[in-house]
């Protein structure tokens, strides 16, 4: 049974837009006031009482001490108790490496487990962090494709990917900008493979709260039972909690040992790595009790996928597959004989809607073709979204950008 309590928290009245254009500087404040922005992967709604509660409280004597390096106890304990009961995942406390976000995750992980020549296999497309990542780290990309109109991710040409320069694999599931959730045999295989190479695996998790039924998100470390094969996944309340401005997440090590190493990574880059007191007891408060919060805006986003994906196939020279899992789409427009960037572009000049392009910048080579729409906001900046895009005349942009 619903919650109206709480899913009232999802209406159109609760996008408040004048605040988000003075508070969201990556999406609201950074685009011209009549531009529908839906590009960054963040929510357009309050994040949930509790958290805020949780805040007020903390400040209430005011003090903002520092806090341990390592994290707070109380935070990873709850961590490991969640990744258990949740995903699977059986880790103790000191396997818990608390980190700023989710992106400075995939770089301490990377940092830690390759170094300056080594090969890194990564998914295409994916999210840029990814491939920032290993350049940081200074070692080579080697793309694995993912089929961008089935979703499907071949493990047999991943062995072929595999050389004696491997250091690692960077997986991404549920996967950001495809919206799939790869299946239990896929992610079988995987480990198989890496186990059978001695290949660790990094596995970006942190959209694995935002899956919709059918589909389920399978932890690669939850089906592990390998000893050869070492997973680190990556988790956070970013997605699940709409606190992406928190920048808290967290990498559950295969022990204690390898859990130390990242924490030696991490303290090399200094005390601005540490996380803010403030965003572990919000992350407490959420894990505690921001369940029911995360209930309701599954229900309104799987009521918005359905709208948007129905909207945008109607739409000639638009497919667009209905994700099982994320709140981003990845529509495909190659049938306008525009580039990526050039869609875009002419998207936003014209339309004033603004998308993120699917370009090699983004999200990798095999993005040519499509651009990104994030849909967690409310029916009415959407529909104002989708009625310009459909109005949009992208075939006369075509014939502009021609002359």
């Amino acid at each position: 049974m619903t919650n109206p309590t709480v899913d009232s928290l999802f209406t159109d009245a609760k996008v408040n837009q004048e605040a988000l254009r003075r508070r969201s500087m990556t999406r609201w404040g950074a685009n011209q006031p009549d531009v529908i922005p839906l590009t960054a992967a963040e929510s357009d709604f309050p994040a949930p009482q509790v958290v805020i509660d949780a805040i007020t409280a903390f400040l209430e004597d005011g003090y903002l001490p520092y806090t341990p390096t390592d994290g707070m106890l109380e935070l990873r304990e709850l961590v490991a108790v969640v990744s258990g009961t949740r995903y699977g995942i059986r880790a103790e406390p000191d396997q818990v490496v608390v980190t700023a976000g989710t992106a400075a995750a995939i770089w301490i992980a990377t940092q830690a487990l390759c170094q300056a020549g080594d090969e890194c296999i990564i998914l295409d497309p994916v999210d840029l962090l990814f491939g920032q990542a290993v350049d940081a780290a200074g070692a080579r990309r080697v793309y694995w494709p993912v089929d961008k109109v089935t979703g499907h991710l071949d493990p047999e040409q991943l062995e072929s990917l595999i050389t004696p320069r491997t250091a690692l694999i960077l997986l991404c599931n549920p996967h950001n900008p495809l919206g799939v959730s790869f299946p239990s045999a896929i992610m079988r295989a995987i480990g198989e493979i890496a186990a059978r190479y001695r290949i660790p695996i990094v596995c970006d998790e942190v959209w694995n709260e935002i899956v919709y039924e059918p589909a389920r998100h399978v932890s690669l470390a939850s089906i592990n039972t390998d000893p050869a094969l070492q997973v680190y996944t990556l988790i956070g309340p970013s997605k699940t909690f709409g606190l992406p401005g928190l920048r808290i997440g967290f990498i559950i090590a295969p022990d204690a040992t390898t859990a130390h190493r990242l924490r030696a990574t991490t303290h090399r880059l200094g005390a601005s790595h540490s996380v803010t007191p403030l965003a572990q007891v919000a992350t407490i408060a959420a894990l505690q009790h921001g369940w029911p919060w995360r209930d309701a805006l599954l229900r309104h986003l799987r009521r918005m996928r359905d709208h948007c994906v129905g909207r945008l196939n109607s739409i000639p020279g638009i497919s667009c597959r209905s994700p099982d899992s994320t709140y981003v789409l990845f529509p495909d427009i190659s049938a306008y004989g525009l580039s990526s960037r050039k869609f875009a572009d002419a998207l936003l000049q014209t339309a004033r809607v603004a998308t993120v392009p699917g370009t090699a910048e983004w999200f990798g080579p095999g993005a040519e073709g499509n651009f990104r729409i994030s849909f967690a906001t409310s029916y009415s900046v959407i529909d104002q979204a989708l009625d310009r895009i459909e109005q949009f005349d992208a075939r006369a942009a075509r014939r502009s950008s021609l002359t």
